[in-house]
């Protein structure tokens, strides 16, 4: 190993940067000294890679495509060592989630769990996973941890995401915030221009004075993104059919499945990707002119009369006189659980 080798070099700069702030530039760099390391066993491979996406996923910029190509050509290499797979799959899940893409994030958890949860599958695989690494403590000391166990720390972090996914908490908004998306509306809304810290998010229903029929439950279920059970009897099972229009709908038999088709109303909300009608509820996501509206759940009005691929969106429980609508493109909707 030496100075003048091109992936140390990399690292060098990419240490360099971090400390000077420049995270964007780090974690470029970051990569390109991890894709250089001849030696796929070299220990200070992972740390590299560690670097890379703890910095994707900490929030001080937003990952390019190229990021995503990157985590999905690690995450696909069957050849890689599971830690590194693992890693990936995480990061894809984190980052999917930032975009409000959360189908992609829940995916992308589901993968990673299944790659984790896996047994060695020879004994080469286990003596590598048993391999012990020098990895800096919160405190700044060192302490020894094996493959394995910083693969059980990812795998309860993938768990903990998609749990979470599935325990989506809803609140209404004030009335303020209510006033915030009709001066949206109006276009003259404040930017939000800050880069806060990762927060836990929480869905925002703004209510109009008409209020809404939908309980607490029902619309969790909405924002839920399942796979957890089945959507009809609730039992939990390890591997669930899933709805092949909607992608959305998990079942545990064909019987169940038939049954949430015919007696539980599936055949009337079911939306093939990137459909919409009339009165469905949907999440507003990837605004950047007005991205204090993300994250916002409206219904549809319809499709916008005069400009095509668009649909008009409005607050729940609008009354006349008060029910001003937004025009959004239908890239910058997420459906919902039907």
């Amino acid at each position: 190993m030496s100075l003048k080798d091109p992936w140390m070099k990399h690292q060098i700069a990419a240490l360099t940067f971090w400390n000077q702030g420049k995270h964007r530039e780090a974690a470029t760099n970051y990569w390109l000294s991890f894709r250089g390391i001849p030696n796929s066993t070299h220990e200070g491979r992972y740390h590299i890679f560690h670097g890379y996406t703890t910095t994707l996923r900490d929030n001080y910029f937003d990952p390019t495509d190229d990021d995503v190509k990157n985590m999905e050509q690690i995450f696909r290499d069957k050849h890689e060592p599971r830690l590194f797979r693992l890693e990936a799959g995480f990061t894809l899940g984190v980052i999917f989630y930032s975009r409000s893409e959360r189908l992609k994030c829940q995916d992308y958890y589901h993968r990673a769990i299944t790659i984790g949860e896996k047994q060695p599958k020879n004994s080469k695989q286990e003596k590598l996973e048993q391999r012990k690494m020098t990895m800096k403590t919160t405190d700044g000391g060192e302490e020894q941890k094996t493959m394995k166990v910083l693969m059980d720390g990812v795998l309860r972090d993938c768990q903990d995401n998609l749990n979470r996914l599935n325990r989506s908490t809803m609140r209404f908004a004030s009335a303020s915030e209510h006033d915030m998306v009709n001066k949206a509306a109006a276009g003259v809304a404040n930017m939000s221009t800050s880069r806060d810290p990762p927060k836990k998010r929480t869905h925002v229903m703004p209510l109009g004075p008409g209020g809404t029929t939908l309980t607490e439950t029902e619309f969790n279920n909405l924002i839920d993104v399942g796979g957890l059970h089945c959507d009809c009897c609730k039992v939990k099972a390890k591997k669930l059919l899933v709805c092949e229009r909607c992608k959305k709908s998990y079942y545990c038999s064909a019987e169940c499945q038939k049954k949430q088709w015919k007696n539980n109303g599936h055949k009337f909300h079911c939306r093939k990707d990137g459909e919409f009608k009339a009165d469905d509820l949907v999440q507003i996501a990837r605004l950047k002119s007005k991205p204090e509206l993300n994250e916002y759940i409206v219904r549809i009005v319809g499709p916008d009369k005069h400009k095509e691929g668009r649909y008009e969106v409005r607050v729940e429980g609008a009354i006349k006189g008060n029910n001003k609508s937004v025009s959004i493109a239908a890239g910058n909707l997420n459906q919902l659980r039907p």
